[in-house]
């Protein structure tokens, strides 16, 4: 006999989510059913799929090969299904990991997208730092993940978004500026997200372009409260511009020119290779939507949209911006 797309189905989503509990949950079964199909796919195929790993599955050697094949079928199948106008039956929760400024700009509008499309989706959302994101959805605990400049090694697919513009920012009450260099800021308290973040390797690639160390640098998760201190006149940091934009424009805050500029960083969805379903190609696809509509970043600098990223790649070089 031949594995059905239900077999199939319940394999995947078991080895993505981790449990048959949870795969249940997600294809709205009961769970003795998932059980059953994976039993029946184990003895059609004449392997075992899954070892267990405490609480949770993990694939086993012959899983491990068989699930590429998996997936490439199920998302074939939701292409035809896309294809043949039945977008409105995707259904499940896809969780997602956005960085916090991300979030503020473009989540409810993407929500709202999603919303009127897709009823039956959902959504299991994560606000955190790009690096914490990154091993949440290297982990499996995230289907999705919106980046920013991402870090190198990571074996995922990467969708380019655009580039988020950033800049020092400051108090006017601290006196910097208009141009500030690394060491017109070394001795400066300055904030930042903890290593390994965007922000953190963006600064710090800074201050090593001039051989120069920061003595004054402290983290804080919460890129809202680093804005809210650099209002206060306590510290300066590199921030995105769209989340500093009302302070810019109420004269609370001053944009610092720097030297040696910053490239804009990348902004990257991103999912484990293999791993797109229907369901996280919809998500993605909301986002550009919303992006289109909304003045949050710059255009990628080159027209690929997509890539793998290798195992090892140059890192963003910390010369003159490239201009949109």
């Amino acid at each position: 006999m031949r594995p059905t797309i239900a077999e199939l189905e319940a394999f995947v989503w078991t080895a993505r989510l981790g449990s048959v509990q949870a795969a249940a949950k997600h294809l709205y079964l009961a769970q003795p059913t998932v059980s059953l199909r994976l039993k029946s796919l184990q003895d059609e195929l004449g392997v075992k799929v899954f070892d267990r790993s405490g609480p949770t599955l993990k694939l086993s050697t012959d899983g491990d090969q068989l699930f590429p094949h998996a997936i490439a079928i199920i998302e074939e199948l939701g292409r035809m299904r896309e294809r043949a106008g039945a977008t409105e039956a995707l259904h499940g929760t896809v969780k997602v990991g956005l960085p916090e400024t991300f979030a503020v700009a473009c989540l409810p509008l993407i929500l709202k997208d999603l919303a009127k499309r897709y009823p039956l989706l959902r959504l299991e959302l994560s606000v955190a730092t790009s690096s914490m994101l990154e091993e949440e959805l290297a982990e499996h605990r995230l289907d999705l993940a919106f980046l920013v400049h991402p870090s190198d090694g990571l074996a995922i697919r990467l969708i380019q978004l655009g580039r988020q513009e950033a800049a020092w920012v400051a108090a006017a009450s601290l006196g910097l500026g208009p141009i500030v260099r690394p060491a017109d800021l070394q001795d400066c308290q300055i904030l930042s997200n903890p290593p390994p973040s965007a922000m953190h390797r963006q600064i710090i690639e800074w201050f090593s372009a001039a051989d120069v160390k920061p003595q004054r640098l402290d983290f804080c998760t919460g890129q809202m409260v680093i804005a809210h201190l650099v209002q206060e006149g306590v510290a300066a940091a590199f921030l995105p511009l769209k989340l500093m934009e009302v302070a810019l424009a109420a004269g609370r805050v001053v944009k610092l020119g720097s030297i040696p500029d910053f490239d804009h960083a990348s902004v990257c969805a991103g999912h484990r290779v293999g791993g797109a379903t229907p369901e996280i190609e919809a998500v993605i696809a909301a986002a550009q939507r919303v992006l289109d509509q909304v003045p949050f970043l710059l255009p990628p600098a080159t027209a690929d949209d997509s890539f793998m990223r290798p195992a090892k790649a140059p890192r963003q070089r910390m010369g003159a911006a490239r201009r949109p």
